[in-house]
């Protein structure tokens, strides 16, 4: 998500008498949406590094959130089907999605994509991710491939004229590399200081998912350059990183790319054995490019199992209004560890000059927060008590 260059401003103001100078740097990111007046602080509490996003009587997994600037929008897997620990509930099969605030959400989740294309069929439909591009609303989406055994997921593409859809998909794959175990995971990075230049900045980043089927290699995280209204792949696909030091294995999943204050790119990703397992951990890897190659420079991971649940991992990438990025993820069990359903937590993350660190979490802006508009309102803060800590 890319940044330009910081732009010093220095006010002086005289009262008094009195002379006084106040420099104020504003850093502006423009894929990321936002002016970064200060770092936070890193976390004194790295047992319980999120606070408290959503918490449902059903599954929230692979949590991706957007904002329309009045609201926001909450997309999620239907990983556990038609699950509700409500005996009279009902979820939508492919994608639920619920709009509001943290600690307002709408009562009923809706489906974004009421129906599936031919070549996919229900029951596990992963990683909606959703970006304004022109004139329309381009869904990235992770489909169950109808007839393969065992069971292939493939990333396909839908558009809507709202973000709340109906978002219909297109008839064929988008991204399917069949002898790799299929492909998940899909994000969108705009990078105008990337290989392309700024008038060529769309990547696809995603995960090819070799683990799924015996056989098929190491797990990788891949990019490709995208057209500029999202819909098309140009030239190939790139491998940026594969697992390799010990906590990370077998498997590296979920990418998330982001550019630094200092228009350096990382990846944030999950590794280790898998979502149902308290050896997943979410970490990051530092990037020449949107394209690679990548490298592990970070000690360890970023989070891995707290006390606030097992195994926190699928996490994507938000930044707010106001300027602050956080990574929204989902632990096995957050807070009760007899809990089936995951919840969402979200880690604020700080920028040093060795790359990412978990930041003092404090509360999570507004949907209707806009710095970069040049909103004027004196808070940006959540007005529920996200439980921050």
């Amino acid at each position: 998500m890319p940044r330009m260059k910081a732009v010093r401003l220095a006010l002086v103001a005289a009262g008094a008498g009195i002379l006084a100078a106040v420099l104020l740097v504003v850093i502006l990111h423009v894929t990321s949406h936002k002016f970064v007046l200060v770092q936070p602080p890193r976390t004194e509490h790295p047992q319980a590094p999120g606070i408290s996003i959503a918490k449902e009587n059903f599954d929230l997994p692979d949590p991706f959130l957007f904002s329309d600037g009045k609201k926001y929008y909450l997309y999620l897997s239907s990983a556990f089907g038609n699950i509700t620990s409500d005996p009279l509930g009902e979820l939508p099969q492919h994608t639920p999605t619920l709009t509001g605030e943290p600690g307002h959400w709408s009562k009923k989740p809706f489906d974004a994509v009421p129906k599936l294309p031919d070549w996919a069929q229900p029951g596990l439909t992963w990683a909606p991710a959703v970006y304004e591009l022109g004139h329309r609303y381009v869904m990235y989406v992770t489909f169950s491939v109808a007839g393969t055994k065992p069971l292939q997921h493939c990333i396909g593409i839908a558009t809507a004229r709202r973000p709340s859809g109906p978002f219909r998909a297109r008839g064929t794959p988008f991204v399917c590399q069949e002898k790799l175990g299929g492909d998940i995971d899909p994000q969108l990075f705009v990078d105008p200081h990337g290989p392309r230049g700024p008038r060529q900045p769309n990547y696809l980043v995603w995960k090819s998912d070799n683990n799924s089927v015996p056989g098929d290699g190491t797990t990788s995280i891949w990019a490709q350059p995208l057209s500029n209204d999202g819909l098309t792949l140009e030239d190939k696909p790139v491998s940026l990183f594969q697992p390799t030091r010990k906590w990370e294995l077998p498997l590296v999943e979920a990418p998330q790319m982001a550019l630094s204050p200092q228009s350096t790119v990382w990846v944030f990703f999950s590794g280790g054995t898998g979502f149902f397992s308290p050896d997943y951990a979410m970490g990051a890897v530092k990037c020449k490019g949107p394209l690679g190659p990548c490298k592990d420079v970070l000690r360890g991971p970023l989070i891995a199992s707290n006390r606030q649940g097992a195994g926190p991992g699928e996490e994507t990438y938000f930044v707010g209004g106001d300027g602050s990025d956080w990574l929204l993820y989902s632990p096995v069990h957050a807070q009760d560890l007899k809990r089936l359903f995951r919840p969402i937590e979200a880690a604020r993350i700080g920028w040093g000059k060795n790359g990412p660190y978990v930041g003092a979490a404090g509360s999570f802006p507004l949907a209707t927060c806009n710095v970069l508009g040049g909103d004027s309102s004196p808070s940006c803060s959540s007005r529920a008590d996200s439980g921050s800590r």
